[in-house]
């Protein structure tokens, strides 16, 4: 003790710097670290609620610490075994930020340490300069406290730090666990809601079934009856059409016979007009006498004469062609 309190006599900026780190990162660092062991020793809670969970009531609550109560006593619902509505989500955001909240204070001393290292360098190395007239002056002995108090703080940071990486670890497992174990409630959808309002809805609800029943025993009757008048215009427009049908087949059954005896009569008088055609023709070899022709047709010419036994034949043709 004596030689420390001569070596801080003797060394009044390095003590300092010490002491610096000594208030502001050893003295927070196990404060913080108590309260994230305390929060750590709740993984056997969460392990033994793995177990029970289903059977966990509201009363038996309020045994375990905190955060762990706070985190059930807004989870559980009155029932056993359900969670309240919506409620889940919430409660895991508390725990994360209950137990990140100290690990990260851990992140912050450990840069802490290094910066506090860092200004008691830059602040000796500046005392230093600052008792030299000229840099032929500068020695050896004048620098040889500064580079221990630098690690000195950068060996805390790197332990602080390699603390907060294992508690995070730590962390994240008992999230992982509290998550796992809220999961297997049972989700009470109406827990949540307020008694009033499920009143105000049963309410609504009767009423509104009420007004349901009365609009179906009133229009009821209406709507039977519509029906059946458009079953009956149906069957009739059924009939209807039906009826059309039978005399539009009468109709083509009595057209047909007189369409095919006027194509008979047609191919008779065809037939007829053919043969008188051959009647008149002279015979092969043989001349037809211009005078009878001319003589048995009064007021026409031997060219009239032509074209109107040229007509006969295409007509012969166009019957024979059409009707034949």
């Amino acid at each position: 003790m004596n030689t420390v309190w001569v070596w801080a006599q003797s060394n009044l900026w390095q003590a300092g710097f010490v002491s610096l780190l000594f208030l502001f990162v050893f003295i927070p660092f196990f404060l913080v670290r108590r309260r994230i062991l305390v929060i750590m020793r709740q993984f056997e809670h969460w392990r033994e609620l793995e177990r029970n969970i289903n059977e966990l009531s509201k009363e038996e609550v309020r045994f375990y610490p905190h955060p762990t109560r706070y985190v059930l006593n807004s989870v559980l619902s009155s029932a056993k075994g359900t969670a309240r509505a919506g409620a889940v989500p919430p409660a895991l955001d508390y725990l994360a930020a209950e137990v990140e909240s100290p690990i990260l204070t851990l992140r912050s001393l450990s840069y802490l340490a290094v910066l506090i290292g860092l200004l008691g360098t830059v602040t000796m190395l500046a005392l230093a300069l600052q008792r030299m007239d000229s840099l032929s002056q500068f020695k050896a002995d004048l620098i040889k406290n500064i580079y221990p108090i630098n690690a000195f703080a950068i060996g805390l940071a790197v332990a602080i730090f390699l603390s907060y990486s294992w508690y995070r670890h730590k962390g994240d497992q008992l999230l992982l666990l509290a998550s796992r174990v809220l999961g297997r409630l049972r989700a009470d959808q109406l827990g949540g809601a307020d008694p009033q309002l499920l009143a105000a809805l049963e309410k609504v609800g009767e009423r509104f079934k009420e007004w349901g029943d009365e609009i179906y025993e009133r229009y009821q009757g209406r709507i039977n009856d519509l029906l059946q008048e458009m079953r009956e215009l149906g069957e009739a427009i059924r009939a209807v059409v039906g009826e059309a049908l039978l005399h539009r087949q009468e109709e083509d059954q009595a057209l047909v016979p007189l369409l095919r005896a006027q194509e008979a009569k047609i191919e008779l008088l065809s037939q007829r007009l053919e043969q008188g055609y051959f009647e008149l023709r002279p015979a092969p070899g043989e001349k037809m006498d211009e005078d009878l022709l001319e003589g048995g047709l009064p007021g026409k010419t031997r060219k009239e004469s032509q074209a109107r036994d040229g007509r006969s034949a295409k007509k012969s043709g166009f019957f024979r062609r059409y009707f034949g």
